[in-house]
């Protein structure tokens, strides 16, 4: 087989192990850095594989409003176990240590998420996730605000309050003790703006 041929293989082949190991979507951005900081392939090049991954089946392409994400198929699974003995033990071992270091921050940004859209009547839906680590949503709030500074505002206090504020919802949901009075006040003036069917 042609070095040449041989080399792209195998940068596709890292990719889909890299993917693999993660257990995550992996972002455009970390496949990049990974591929970047080990010199296996330049910018243009990850873009390139990435694309043919993805055209082949063998990655499954997600976006979301400022990422896109990769996860592996079934097929390119299959492939990963077939195909394993044409990647390096360099480069293997490069993978798994680089898995070991950053699955825990990677993890942390995919499992915390904010965001805010525009809607029609010129009002912002903030949408705030919690997952845990295989990807099922632990909690999910969209809050409609008035202008986009509230959003930015909201999806900066969930990230950095995430854990005190899942716990305070919790809490809340299930002993229903914190002011039940005010609360329930709240929840009539809200009843009042919504007809009986």
């Amino acid at each position: 087989m042609d070095y040449s041929v041989s080399r792209l293989a195998e940068n596709k082949l890292i990719i889909l192990y890299l993917v693999e190991k993660m257990g995550i979507a992996l972002s455009n951005s970390e496949i990049c850095q990974f591929s970047l900081e080990k010199n296996y392939m330049d910018y243009f090049s990850v873009q390139q594989y990435l694309s043919e991954l993805v055209d082949a089946g063998w990655l499954e392409k997600n976006r979301d409003k400022n990422n896109t994400r990769y996860t592996l198929t079934d097929e390119g699974e299959e492939i990963i176990h077939y195909f394993i003995k044409h990647i390096s033990e360099e480069a293997k071992n490069e993978i798994n240590l680089y898995v070991q270091e950053n699955s825990r921050r990677i993890r942390a940004e995919y499992e915390v998420t904010a965001h805010y859209f525009l809607e029609l009547n010129n009002d912002y839906l903030v949408k705030c996730t919690l997952c845990d680590g295989d990807g099922t949503n632990l909690m999910e709030i969209s809050v409609p605000v008035a202008t986009q500074q509230q959003a930015q505002m909201i999806c900066k206090n969930w990230k950095k309050n995430v854990s005190r504020l899942y716990g305070n919802i919790l809490t809340l949901l299930i002993s229903g003790t914190v002011e039940n009075e005010k609360t329930s006040h709240q929840f009539k003036a809200k009843e009042e703006n919504f007809p009986k069917n």
